[in-house]
């Protein structure tokens, strides 16, 4: 089945070849684009058991009730005890009662997130099928479909919201916002988005981002230490889980390796490419996306457990990249610091496939290849499964967490 793999890189790779080059407007171009979108929309919708964190939404699906009996009473039950949204959980009875069957759920999900990605990065980017190839290639396209499907679909809203708020549509960020949060309690994080904007891209922010993330990683426990004394009054499944990523902690090694992750290299790219951008309103909007990644970076370089809040800025990186990527071969300019940027990006992407687990000893990527579809539900894929709770329980038991007194 992973053929559906080859077929995906072999024609978005010729259309990069064929059309990334072109700058105005081209139909041809579009159709393919919106095509091969179409065709992730399909991948992750008709799976079966891809990835790790899919199994647990199979699980969950299945508890669900197949009539819409009590729903108030459910949706409230699911929030407290489980620390679930209300519209994803109203989703997942829709699937449930209307469709009988998970892959409604999760083709649902896969058409949200993916339209919404798509089309963030034809606004940004000329290279549309060089992004495709890195959101493929970097894992994120996977991630974001069935590793972190809640927040997945919860980022497609905001991601829109943030566009419409760039483009002078404010009210749709006000409006986007709250949906995006009825899926996720991560949308908050959307919130410092119109903050962004007062930030002026220079190499004195990233200098200034670095200090403000050291500061707070020094002084991480005794903030998290007056912080969860402060909430623990109430235990609910939302605060035990703010909790368990809020302990999460790193060394000083795991803190410069975070600045060099999510600080310094995406801020070299994405500044590059807004230097060269020479669309006055793409450069305002690329300044405030560049705004955006250093106060995410701070956050996810200061603790540990919230660098998944920084998938709020990936999509924007990932497409200001392939702009990057492209110009590498037209642009002379600073060629050696681009080139180092550009391999030492390439290999931090590259260490998440060899992430190993023992039991099972499979990698990280097995998660996701080779492919399985619903035209062929093997049970051999639940070997997924085993090594997603391995990872879990590793994390759990993870050395890294702080003692807050």
């Amino acid at each position: 089945m992973s053929i559906f793999y080859l077929i995906f890189i072999m024609l978005t790779a010729y259309f990069s070849f064929r059309y990334d080059g072109i700058e105005e407007y081209d139909s041809h171009k579009q159709h393919r684009f919106w095509l091969m979108c179409f065709y992730l929309i399909c991948l992750t919708g008709f799976s079966y058991g891809l990835g790790g964190d899919k199994f647990v939404y199979m699980r969950e699906f299945e508890e669900y009730p197949d009539t819409f009996t009590d729903v108030g009473d459910y949706v409230w039950l699911q929030l407290m005890l489980k620390g679930q949204m209300p519209l994803w959980t109203l989703l997942n009875l829709i699937s449930r009662s209307v469709f009988h069957s998970f892959y409604a759920l999760q083709l649902i999900q896969s058409a949200a997130i993916n339209s919404a990605v798509c089309y963030v990065a034809s606004k940004y980017t000329h290279r549309y099928f060089l992004f495709l190839l890195l959101y493929v290639f970097t894992l994120q396209y996977f991630i974001f479909n069935t590793e972190i499907m809640r927040e997945g679909i919860a980022l497609s809203f905001v991601l829109i919201g943030m566009e419409g708020w760039m483009s002078g549509k404010k009210w749709l960020y006000f409006v986007m916002l709250p949906i995006g949060l009825m899926f996720h309690v991560s949308a908050l994080t959307a919130l410092i988005f119109p903050i962004a904007q007062y930030l002026k891209a220079s190499w004195k922010l990233l200098v200034i981002g670095i200090l403000s993330s050291f500061a707070v990683w020094v002084l991480s426990d005794l903030l998290l230490g007056s912080v969860m004394m402060a909430v623990l009054g109430g235990m609910g499944a939302m605060v035990q889980k703010v909790l368990f990523y809020s302990l999460q902690a790193s060394s000083i090694f795991g803190f410069l390796r975070s600045a060099i992750t999510f600080l310094i290299l995406p801020f070299i790219i994405m500044y590059s490419v807004m230097l060269n951008e020479k669309d006055e309103d793409k450069r305002r909007r690329m300044e405030h996306m560049i705004g955006y990644m250093v106060l995410l970076g701070i956050l996810a370089c200061s603790f540990a457990g919230f660098i998944r809040l920084y998938n709020y800025i990936r999509i924007y990186y990932l497409v200001l990249m392939a702009t990057f990527v492209y110009e590498l071969f037209w642009e002379k300019k600073h060629l050696i610091i681009r080139c180092t940027t550009l391999l030492v990006t390439s290999f931090l992407f590259l260490l998440q496939y060899f992430i190993h687990y023992e039991t099972t000893n499979t990698y990280y990527y097995n998660f996701f290849y080779p492919y399985t579809c619903i035209l062929d539900e093997d049970s051999s894929v639940f070997f997924r499964e085993v090594a997603h709770e391995e990872a879990v329980d590793a994390q759990e038991s993870d050395n890294n967490v702080r003692e807050i007194n």
